[in-house]
């Protein structure tokens, strides 16, 4: 039940319905016709001035010839008439809208300027608007439907568990209506349409609050606040409410090039992945999908690990399971002498008691075999979770389905079926796991997903529980830490960029900024051979095409030599370049590692980080990780640890063994750097960051710094 300050919305005792009819398919008589159909127990008004009566309810001509108070108005008029509406809302004091209405933003912008027009309206009067261009919402379990969706197309869904959320109110439905013919049930439906006030954020704050809902099912166009939607899953996965997102729109056309790498391995679509993921959201992109995961996730079940125990009736159905759970980073549970033992009490000598546990078709002669492998390995202290295979029909597979759901109510363990054979077979035994809250799929492969999806999230739950926050204040008092000022400019140089990392304790070569030839051997007294020398200009991002860069100077001629050249190369072939001087850092010698590290600032979800070695391995292989920033050492260690090419850290075919810990301490650095600067800056590239054999740290050659515009 919600306890909430939406509550006269979601449970309203009374509704006006503005453009109710008597015409029937019409969308104002289906909306007003809906309260009759689901027994509503509040009043219900209907407001148009051609009639008196509308499906039993009484009609006025205007709000305002209404005496009693209204919780909702029902928006079900031409665009044109949506104002107008408002402002009897206004006067009557009405405090919640559902406008179906369309021709606003979805049309471009002239609707834009209309619906900015009606949000200001309802903005200045506190009124709450779901909308415009909205299915509306179902509250299924007091039973109040705000949309103009005939009650017959829900009524057969269940209540249950799961708030759907979507933007889109025909994707909602669709996500009723499949779950629905599976009898899995829901608690809310929520719409959002334009979302021009009320939107997806808002309504996922509803269902992890209201103590009914489990599960929530969300599907996204856009993300109307990228900081609200982190807040709102972190609160999620405490409150251990599994939320499983479709977002559509997976491209990068919509993301502005950057002057970096990082722009191109990132996009929109791609970080949002990487955000939610990291905070429990378990991302999906096609329904079939989503309603698998909300299947695995009602259930109710944790697994305590990823040891995954089968059982199979089919030798080729073991193996397939076997590979699929081991490609998807789980374990095949090793069954201890003791399991085999209590397995081998029913089940004849000649079937397989390791795991995949294979009793093939001894069952049909001996059917407590089934029951009896499900209790014995759900009872394992090595199985963490239990895929069953059920090929079987008929009464006989009705049975094995029944005994599946009486061990899965005496077990705290997830116990997932997977159903190979013709899908229209399996009707009568799909109810049956349905009812009981087994999860049951229809291939071998989507039984191991959703193992996975479980397993999956509680580990991001368990760590989130261990995990100190990383807080950074984004205030003045953290940009203290930059020595840099930034405002005036669109890209800091390598010396400013390599000064903010030396404030944040990332180590770089010692070095000197020239800005006069006559002052070159001076400065560089203090360094030691051999040097490299580098362009310093803020319009040269590529220094080696412009003929900015000169390595191993061994000595003061050689340098001269290579300031003179620098100097010369660069006014030639960048000839508008503002050149600043030449930076000479002392040069680091073998052996290295080159890693590429680079943080992206998303304008929705905030800043990204990208880490990989450099070279062929992020250029072609794409070999990256990405986390959301900040990141704690041990996120960072995680993410080197995802590389395909981390064998290389750890010294493969008898190889040196880089310092993996100092570059997991540079990247928890380099990450709280981004945050500290806010908004005032869209990516920051460390490439390449050098990684020296163990014990001997790391070093950033050369960094770059673009800032906001």
């Amino acid at each position: 039940m919600i306890h909430h300050p939406y509550k006269p919305l979601l449970s309203p005792e009374s509704v006006a319905v503005v453009g109710a009819s008597n015409t029937p398919g019409s969308i104002g008589h289906t909306a007003i016709k809906n309260f009759a159909d689901i027994d509503f127990r509040g009043k219900v008004y209907g407001v148009n001035p051609r009639y008196e009566e509308v499906v039993g309810f009484p009609c006025y001509p205007s709000l305002l010839a209404i005496d009693s108070p209204i919780d909702v108005v029902i928006v079900a008029v031409a665009s044109h008439l949506v104002e107008g509406t408002i402002r009897e809302c206004i006067e009557k004091k009405v405090k919640f809208l559902v406008i179906f209405s369309s021709g606003f933003a979805e049309t471009g912008e002239s609707g834009r300027s209309k619906q900015n027009e009606i949000m200001e309206l309802c903005k200045a009067n506190d009124i709450r608007v779901v909308g415009p261009n909205a299915l509306g919402i179902y509250n299924n379990q007091n039973k109040v439907l705000h949309s103009f969706i005939p009650v017959s197309s829900l009524a057969p869904t269940p209540i249950g568990e799961i708030a759907v959320i979507s933007q889109s109110g025909a994707t909602g439905m669709t996500f009723v209506s499949t779950a629905g013919d599976e009898e899995i049930g829901f608690s809310y439906m929520f719409t959002t349409g334009n979302q021009m006030d009320l939107n997806t954020n808002d309504f996922l704050e509803i269902a992890i609050e209201d103590a009914s809902t489990k599960v929530i099912s969300l599907y996204m166009e856009a993300v109307p606040n990228g900081e609200k939607l982190k807040q709102s899953a972190k609160k999620a996965l405490a409150a251990r409410k599994p939320i499983v997102a479709l977002k559509a729109g997976r491209s990068d056309a919509g993301m502005k090039a950057a002057l970096s790498h990082t722009a191109s391995m990132t996009g929109s679509n791609q970080s949002f992945k990487t955000v939610v993921e990291q905070l429990g959201v378990t991302v999906v992109e096609e329904i079939e999908e989503m309603i698998n995961a909300l299947k695995v996730f009602r259930s109710g079940k944790r697994p305590a690990g990823k040891r995954v125990a089968t059982l199979v009736i089919s030798g080729a159905a073991g193996i397939m399971l076997a590979d699929t759970v081991t490609e998807l980073g789980l374990e095949m549970a090793v069954l201890e002498e003791s399991t085999k033992h209590r397995l081998a009490e029913i089940v004849p000598s000649y079937c397989s008691l390791t795991n995949p546990v294979d009793i093939a078709s001894t069952y049909t002669g001996d059917q407590r075999l089934y029951k009896h492998c499900i209790e014995t390995l759900a009872a394992a202290e090595e199985v963490d979770i239990v895929i069953v295979h059920l090929p079987q029909i008929g009464p006989l597979g009705e049975k094995m389905a029944n005994e599946i759901v009486e061990v899965a109510g005496s077990t705290t363990k997830p116990i997932i079926v997977a159903i190979t054979g013709p899908e229209q077979h399996f009707g009568t035994v799909k109810r049956i796991l349905n009812r009981g809250y087994v999860p049951q799929y229809s291939s071998l492969k989507s039984a191991g997903i959703a193992a996975k999806q479980l397993v999956s999230y509680e580990e991001r739950y368990h760590r989130s529980l261990r995990q100190k926050e990383l807080e950074i204040e984004q205030t003045a008092a953290a940009l203290e830490l930059v020595p840099i000022e930034i405002n005036d400019v669109s890209v800091l140089t390598e010396p400013e960029v390599k000064q903010i990392l030396q404030s944040f304790g990332v180590p770089v070569p010692k070095h000197v900024t020239v800005t006069k030839r006559d002052e070159l051997l001076e400065k560089v007294k203090e360094l030691k051979y051999p040097v490299a020398a580098k362009i310093v200009s803020r319009q040269i991002t590529h220094k080696s095409d412009a003929g900015g860069v000169v390595l191993s100077i061994n000595d003061e001629r050689a340098l001269a030599s290579a300031y003179d050249s620098i100097l010369a190369q660069v006014r030639e072939n960048c000839p508008e370049a503002l050149i600043e001087g030449v930076l000479v850092e002392e040069q680091v010698e073998g052996p290295f590692l080159e890693a590429f590290v680079g943080i992206k600032r998303d304008p929705v979800m905030g800043p990204i980080m990208i880490c990989g070695l450099g070279g062929i391995y992020v250029e072609v292989l794409k070999d990256i990780a990405q986390r959301p920033a900040p990141i704690s050492e041990e996120d960072a260690l995680e993410m080197i640890q995802e590389l395909k090419c981390y064998p290389i850290f750890t010294g493969i075919r008898k190889g040196l063994r880089y310092d993996v810990s100092a570059f997991a301490k540079a990247l928890s650095q380099l990450s709280q750097i981004a945050v500290s600067m806010g908004d005032k800056w869209t990516g920051l590239e460390i490439n390449p960051l050098i990684i020296r054999p163990s014990g001997e740290g790391v070093v950033a050659l050369d960094g770059l710094l673009i800032v906001e515009e």
